[in-house]
């Protein structure tokens, strides 16, 4: 397993956490997904082989959100 954190901007409550939390949680190879407003952050868990981090990247971007290098 290996673990990933992205800062992501637009972030404003709950409802963008939990958006962001669930869209990631379905995909293939994500174990889990943890959003943090306060530090805009957002930590994968995840599968390597089964998923990468451009895939992660875009479903975070796909979901309404800025993901910041």
């Amino acid at each position: 397993m290996r673990e990933v954190t992205f800062a992501v901007g637009g972030m404003k409550g709950e409802n963008c956490i939990q958006r962001i939390e669930q869209a990631l949680s379905q995909m293939k190879g994500v174990d889990r997904a943890l959003a943090d407003l306060n530090n805009e952050m957002v930590k994968v868990e995840y599968e390597e082989g089964q998923v990468n981090i451009p895939a992660i990247h875009k479903t975070i971007e796909e979901v309404g959100y800025q993901v910041n290098e």
